[in-house]
């Protein structure tokens, strides 16, 4: 049996591997430096007892900031910088393997172009950098060790089988879009022609085993990418499924309309994927469903 060890284990995307199916390859253990009431979670410090992670196989590193919390404190992408050069540090003592989540908002022409992994790099978003730095990080530390991490640049994960704390729901485009669209009965669509990409909850589940399960470790970098829906097309799914589920009707309202134009995002080719919208209907239908 592979020992995983989550880190940010409080987080939204913990939660998701937590609540999965159980896998029988892998047991996942859960950290976070928040002190916690829940069983599941063990409390670690980055400084002083990262060693209690040495008897694991593989690390997945989601610790970090998010947005919000880097513009209310810019200390905190130094203090993430060197979290990621310490659990790398342990890696390399301990020969642990290192999955890094970073994200596609580290690209500059994300949702406007057409990305591939060299694409160029948003420079002036803090979010974007703290990743890319980490990311930074883990390619130099591990210059020299063959076959140690993956990074992962990871679109827009969304839905839940079960989610412990409606106060993060607010942190995700979809679920924040569900939640305006209920409340308000209208949709106010800024840039309604941007792109995101999407990957719904069990894509990612079943990505972060696949790597795991397959040893597919390379020191490589890799895009997630399930689908990719312009703002609109999001909005228009959510008010249709609303309006199925719950006769709520929702109006949408576009401030810039111009040709829908897609993009494409290359990824590698044991992560390409066939979109499936029922996949994306039935995890609306979920966080729909929750927050009503």
């Amino acid at each position: 049996m592979i020992k995983i060890a989550v880190l940010g284990g409080t987080g939204y995307l913990a939660t998701l591997i937590k609540n999965q199916n159980n896998i029988r390859k892998n047991k996942y253990f859960f950290f976070s430096r928040k002190k916690s009431v829940k069983s599941h979670i063990i409390n670690i410090s980055f400084k002083n007892n990262l060693k209690i992670l040495k008897n694991y196989d593989v690390i997945l590193h989601l610790s970090g900031p998010n947005q919000n919390q880097l513009k209310k404190n810019k200390s905190l992408l130094k203090k993430k910088n060197q979290i990621t050069a310490n659990i790398c540090d342990l890696c390399l003592d301990y020969n642990i393997k290192l999955l890094y989540l970073s994200s596609m908002q580290v690209y500059k022409d994300y949702g406007k172009n057409n990305i591939s992994i060299n694409s160029k790099i948003n420079k002036k978003n803090l979010y974007s950098m703290s990743h890319y730095m980490s990311e930074k990080i883990i390619i130099k530390k591990f210059l020299n060790h063959k076959k140690m991490f993956t990074i992962l640049r990871m679109g827009n994960v969304f839905g839940f089988k079960k989610f412990e704390s409606i106060k993060k729901l607010n942190d995700n485009l979809i679920h924040s879009l569900c939640i305006l669209g209920i409340k308000k009965k209208k949709l106010f669509i800024k840039n309604p022609n941007i792109q995101r990409t999407l990957i719904p909850s069990q894509i990612f589940v079943k990505v972060i085993n696949f790597i795991i399960n397959k040893n597919l470790f390379k020191n490589s970098i890799v895009n997630i990418s399930y689908i990719n829906l312009s703002v609109k097309e999001i909005s228009q799914i959510i008010k249709k499924r609303t309006k199925l589920l719950f006769n709520i009707s929702i109006d949408i309202v576009l401030q810039k309309i111009s040709h829908d134009k897609k993009f494409y995002i290359k990824s590698n080719q044991n992560f390409k994927f066939n979109p499936v919208y029922k996949k994306i209907y039935l995890e609306i239908d979920q966080i729909i469903k929750f927050i009503k």
